[in-house]
């Protein structure tokens, strides 16, 4: 199948059990999309994109039919990457990381940088149990998001490299740490406001696209509140969405970088090339 976007990113809900400083404010309201919305959402998604992160706002575990929705992605044969702050993966036990739907579980672990020192070394604790038992063909991805310089960043590098002492060497920002376990280093995203205007190759529209809990289509994750949703799966297919003109149009302004639309010039995201 020729996959016309390389992810989709769904939003099953924007709440979340932290306050991280470094993350969006959204203005809607705090809600969870129903299982068949989901349903629908990710039927339709797979015929455009080969892998579905169930991430834009909101921590997953906070929506308290998570199991069913993905009970649902492993019905529908998805590959998904559960994004997560790894507070609570124990919340619903271990079974729930063998459904057959999940190929990453992607953990933000800038996340637990406001935590207190004991909250975050046993929050780094947890994390390690889980990734020492997890299935073995199911990825586990832990992002630090800091300067290497940066004393979180030593805390959590090194707590990593006891756990696991035969690390391979890092490798553009990544080092595998065992079997299909890897620490991811890189920049912290500045949501929009973040920097000055302009973009360079922004990958909305051309990368991935998302949907909101509500059922709003939208561009990007930076448009964690639908300011350019240019449709509704609970009106129309989410194809005919992605190609209607006004998407066609939103997409040529993002890609060509000259004629940004006013909402994305304040946007703090950059992409090399």
């Amino acid at each position: 199948m020729a996959f016309k976007f390389r992810r989709a990113l769904i939003e099953i809900t924007n709440v979340c059990n932290l306050r991280c400083g470094f993350c969006a404010a959204s203005a809607r309201p705090p809600g969870a999309m129903p299982p068949d919305l989901f349903e629908r959402a990710a039927a339709q998604a797979r015929e455009l994109a080969p892998v579905i992160s169930l991430h834009l706002l909101g921590e997953p575990f906070m929506h308290p039919e998570l199991p069913e929705i993905l009970a649902i992605s492993s019905r529908l044969g998805l590959n998904i990457n559960l994004v997560t702050n790894g507070t609570l993966l124990d919340k619903f036990g271990p079974a729930l990381f063998s459904e057959p739907c999940l190929g990453q579980v992607t953990v933000s672990l800038q996340a637990l940088a406001a935590l207190p020192p004991a909250a975050r070394g046993a929050a780094l604790r947890r994390l390690a149990a889980f990734a020492l038992a997890k299935p073995a063909g199911l990825i586990a991805s832990f992002r630090l998001r800091c300067g290497r310089q940066d004393p979180f960043f030593k805390e959590v590098s090194s707590f990593f490299l006891e756990v696991y002492p035969g690390a391979e060497n890092w490798q553009r920002g990544a080092l595998k740490l065992g079997d299909n376990v890897y620490l991811n280093t890189g920049a912290l995203f500045n949501w929009r406001g973040g920097r000055p205007a302009g973009l360079k190759g922004c990958l909305g529209l051309r990368h991935h696209f998302g949907v909101l809990y509500g059922g709003e289509v939208v561009p990007c994750c930076a448009d964690y509140d639908g300011a350019m949703a240019f449709g509704n799966i609970k009106d129309k297919p989410l194809g005919e969405i992605l190609a209607s003109p006004q998407a066609r149009a939103l997409r040529a302004s993002i890609a060509s970088g000259t004629a940004m639309p006013a909402y994305c010039r304040g946007c703090g995201f950059l992409q090399p090339g």
